[in-house]
């Protein structure tokens, strides 16, 4: 059986679609001048997707060594992701609802992506728990049903809660004046997503 060198490659990925939103069409020219509050509030939301971001491109490595260590080093790269995804749903959590009327279901929509991210690693180190280390039959099973898990993330979809950031016009003039968001206006080089 061949193994991903990252068994979250769906969810990591995410990323990576977020980044990819801003690439479209130029949006329509932004109010003059955003609130301070807004571009703050904005510049706080892309942080922590940033952060996550971040995080998923530096996992604990994929020990190979023998099954048991495979399965040792998954369960740690899945509590990783995990744990990073759960601190990016306390930070919105915490952040509130955004300063600018009528936006309030963006800043919901990015909590309850990120908990549907959280979840379907908590589902997934369930399955890495009950992997068989000691028969290769039942392992390479395990794996596979792991990688099912996992593949429930294909659902997910961050990007269109960027959309509706974007379309909101003073969030989006809040975004490009926000340090934090600028690494969503710049398409990055040379990254693909892990296989």
């Amino acid at each position: 059986m061949k193994l991903r060198s990252t068994p979250i490659a769906v969810l990591a990925a995410v990323p990576f679609a977020l980044a990819g939103c801003a690439g479209g069409p130029a949006a329509p020219a932004p109010p003059p001048e955003p609130s301070a509050q807004a571009v703050n509030w904005t510049g706080k939301v892309c942080g922590l997707v940033s952060g996550f971001s971040e995080s998923q491109q530096h996992m604990p490595g994929l020990d190979r060594t023998n099954t048991t260590s495979v399965k040792k080093s998954v369960i740690a790269r899945i509590d990783a992701a995990e744990k990073s995804a759960d601190d990016t749903v306390r930070g919105l959590t915490d952040l509130g609802a955004p300063p600018v009327k009528g936006a309030e279901q963006i800043g919901t929509g990015f909590q309850e992506g990120f908990s549907e991210v959280r979840d379907v690693l908590r589902g997934a180190r369930g399955k890495a728990e009950q992997i068989d280390t000691g028969d290769k039959q039942r392992f390479e099973q395990g794996m596979a049903d792991l990688q099912k898990e996992l593949d429930k993330g294909s659902h997910l979809d961050l990007k269109q809660k960027l959309v509706q950031l974007e379309q909101n016009a003073e969030l989006n003039a809040a975004a490009h004046r926000a340090p934090e968001c600028q690494p969503f206006f710049t398409k990055p080089k040379d990254q693909q997503p892990p296989r």
